[in-house]
């Protein structure tokens, strides 16, 4: 992501960019923590939950941590899901067929 200026108001606040906002899923009421090493200020969403959250008109998995699923996680994931619903699917028809 490219560098971000962003101005602080007289009262000391800062408004992160809705783009920076969505991509972080950061919505408000939201806490960040707050780490100041020399000049520098670090800012980290505070998220224990993980879930599904909107990214514009999309939903994403959010872990609600900082670490990155790998993709070799990510393509299991998305395996077993398939495996699962296919099961569910051929179960599906052959009670059918037993039906007729």
């Amino acid at each position: 992501m490219k560098d971000i200026l962003v101005p602080i108001d007289k009262a000391g606040r800062l408004v992160l960019p809705k783009n920076l906002r969505e991509e972080l899923a950061l919505n408000p009421g939201d806490l960040l923590e707050v780490w100041v090493h020399g000049n520098e200020v670090t800012l980290r969403p505070k998220k224990a939950a993980s879930g599904l959250v909107r990214r514009g008109q999309a939903l994403v998995f959010s872990s609600g941590g900082g670490d990155l699923l790998s993709r070799e996680t990510v393509e299991d994931i998305l395996a077993e899901d398939r495996e699962g619903r296919t099961t569910r699917i051929a179960s599906g028809i052959s009670s059918r067929k037993r039906k007729e």
